[in-house]
């Protein structure tokens, strides 16, 4: 099980990474479940909203979001990782973004493995599952 991180979306909606566009489409294909956490579907909608090529844009991820993916609802639960993970790190003095944050709660309390090109923050996350298939 995956939950996607943004900017492994972008990569694959923009066709940036063939490594990473390989092994999306393979997980697809093997019917693996892959969640796309509806905090990265807003950064989507933002950069969507900001976007000189909107109307291209709405398309590209209306085609991307009837692939079988799950989109993960922010839930108690997650709040509750949320909040002991930006405590840990603020401990540690090492804290990550706010949107990452949410975002590493969804996936660590789903059990998913956290998909990401940006590893330097995220593996600061204790118990989060992380990896990034365009290294």
């Amino acid at each position: 099980m995956f939950l996607l991180d943004t900017n492994a979306i972008i990569s694959v909606l923009n066709e940036q990474n063939p490594a990473l566009s390989e092994r999306f489409d393979a997980e697809i294909a093997l019917s693996t479940p892959i969640y796309l956490s509806v905090i990265v579907l807003f950064e989507l909608r933002y950069g969507i909203a900001k976007s000189v090529r909107r109307e291209t844009s709405e398309r590209i991820l209306a085609h991307f979001l009837k692939l079988p993916l799950s989109i993960a609802a922010f839930e108690e639960d997650d709040a509750a990782h949320a909040g002991e993970i930006r405590g840990y790190l603020a401990q540690a003095g090492t804290p990550i973004g706010p949107y990452d944050l949410l975002i590493a709660a969804q996936a660590r309390r789903v059990g998913a493995v956290l998909v990401t090109a940006n590893r330097r923050e995220f593996d600061r996350v204790p118990g989060l599952m992380v990896t990034d298939w365009g290294a």
